[in-house]
C-alpha cells in the first residue's frame, strides 16, 4: 500500500478519533497532521493491515493526550462538535435530543464517555477500542454497558 492511500484510508479514522479528545477542528487538525508525520517520518514494517491501524489509533490517542497536555486543555466539550452530520450521520434527532445527550455525555466519567464516543461516534469494534485504550475486550464491554445505563439515568 502506498503513502496516498494509506492516507486516504485512515483519514477520516484518526481525524474523528482526535476530535473525541481535542474537541475541536484546529487542535484535530495539529494532532492529525502529528500522527501522520510520525508514520511517515521513519519506515515502518507492519505484520498486517490490523497491526497498521492499531499503531495509528494508538499513535492518535497519545497525540491528542500529549496535545491536551500541552495546552493545559480546561475547555468544556466545544458545543460545535455535536449536532455535525459527520458525528451522528443523517439521523432524524430533533436539536432537542442532540443537547440531552450531548448534556448526559458530560455527566458521564472520563473512561465511560471515551469507550461510549469511540465506539458510536467513531464506529470502532470492542476489540479496537480495547487495543487503543490498552485495556481488556472484557473491560471496554463492562463501561460501555454502565455508560449506556448511566446514560439511560440521565435522560430519563
Amino acid at each position: 500500500m502506498n503513502d496516498e492511500e494509506i492516507v486516504r484510508k485512515y483519514s477520516d479514522m484518526i481525524y474523528g478519533v482526535a476530535m473525541r479528545y481535542v474537541r475541536n477542528r484546529t487542535d484535530a487538525d495539529d494532532v492529525y497532521s502529528d500522527v501522520f508525520y510520525r508514520y511517515f517520518r521513519r519506515v515502518r514494517e507492519f505484520d498486517s493491515e490490523e497491526h497498521r491501524k492499531a499503531w495509528l489509533l494508538r499513535v492518535t490517542v497519545n497525540s491528542s493526550k500529549e496535545f491536551l497536555i500541552k495546552r493545559k486543555y480546561g475547555e468544556e466539550l466545544n458545543d460545535d462538535m455535536f449536532g455535525s452530520e459527520t458525528l451522528y450521520g443523517t439521523t432524524e434527532a430533533s436539536a432537542e435530543d442532540i443537547i440531552a445527550v450531548r448534556d448526559a455525555l458530560k455527566k458521564l466519567d472520563e473512561d465511560h464517555r471515551e469507550v461510549i464516543e469511540l465506539y458510536y461516534f467513531s464506529g470502532l469494534s470492542v476489540s479496537e477500542i480495547g487495543q487503543m485504550l490498552q485495556r481488556s475486550v472484557n473491560t471496554v464491554k463492562s463501561q460501555l454497558l454502565r455508560g449506556r445505563n448511566r446514560l439511560k439515568e440521565i435522560l430519563a
